[in-house]
């Protein structure tokens, strides 16, 4: 039978060892398998060919995802997400324009921090609106310095060096009951997954769509990383180099290819 490759539905990662779900792509806007094999002749007078062999047999698959899978990331970076709770790693930035009279502005949230320096610098926007000269906090505020209160979250500007229509720039730490971090450390690297891929084909006879599941026992996870964002929303490449296990009775297969039929299932 001839069949046309219609879609891949999904890419299921799982982890290697326990088969535990790492990451699902079911966004994908492209997918292809790639193979390849180096050929060496052995040679006679003249060149001629005399026998021919094949050695170093790779294939991969390639792939885009229209949406962003921080899991995928972490197996890149070697990592885990890693849920943090009561954090405060976060930077908040907030602006506030000055009235005329003004002496105070209150934070949206609670300054973390060293007691007494929980934001440190406070700047007045230069004419482009980027942070220009910079005032430290202090105890109490003066003239060049300013003073914050951890119970209400007010900022005592310093005194005369805010005037109407002036703006302050507060950079600042709040605490979050919780956040995911993934964490890229020059000494760890990508990760190998059990990889599936359910996909269709098309019967170009009876046009029927036919099911098929593309299975890589070891995939190497590209370390390479490109999330762009500008004129257009990002995509994830996907890059997974088929390998072969060294585990004893584990053969030296790269994938699998299995065509099924979902009435042939036995309950």
């Amino acid at each position: 039978m001839k069949y046309a490759f219609k879609k891949v539905r999904r890419i299921i990662l799982n982890d290697l060892q326990t088969k535990k779900h790492k990451v699902t792509f079911n966004d994908l806007k492209n997918f292809s398998i790639k193979g390849s094999q180096e050929t060496v002749y052995a040679e006679g007078s003249d060149g001629a060919k005399l026998a021919a062999f094949d050695i170093n047999k790779v294939a991969s698959i390639e792939a885009s995802n229209g949406a962003v899978d921080e899991g995928y990331i972490a197996l890149q970076a070697g990592s885990e997400v890693v849920k943090v709770t009561n954090g405060a790693s976060i930077l908040i930035r907030e602006e506030f324009e000055v009235k005329d009279g003004d002496t105070k502005v209150t934070l949206s949230h609670k300054a973390t921090g060293k007691a007494g320096s929980e934001i440190r610098y406070i700047y007045k926007a230069d004419k482009n609106g980027m942070p220009g000269e910079d005032y430290a906090q202090k105890a109490a505020a003066s003239a060049t310095e300013f003073s914050y209160s951890v119970e209400t979250g007010e900022i005592t500007l310093p005194t005369g060096a805010f005037g109407d229509g002036d703006t302050v720039i507060v950079d600042y730490y709040p605490t979050f009951s919780e956040y995911e971090e993934i964490t890229n450390d020059s000494n760890k690297f990508s990760m190998s997954c059990e990889v599936i891929v359910d996909a269709w084909f098309t019967d170009l006879c009876s046009e029927a769509d036919v099911p098929l599941q593309l299975y890589l026992p070891k995939g190497k996870v590209s370390g390479e990383v490109d999330l762009s964002a500008g004129d257009q929303a990002a995509v994830q490449n996907i890059n997974i180099e088929s390998m072969t296990r060294a585990c004893a009775g584990s053969g030296k297969n790269l994938w699998t290819l299995r065509r099924y039929d979902m009435s042939d299932i036995v309950d």
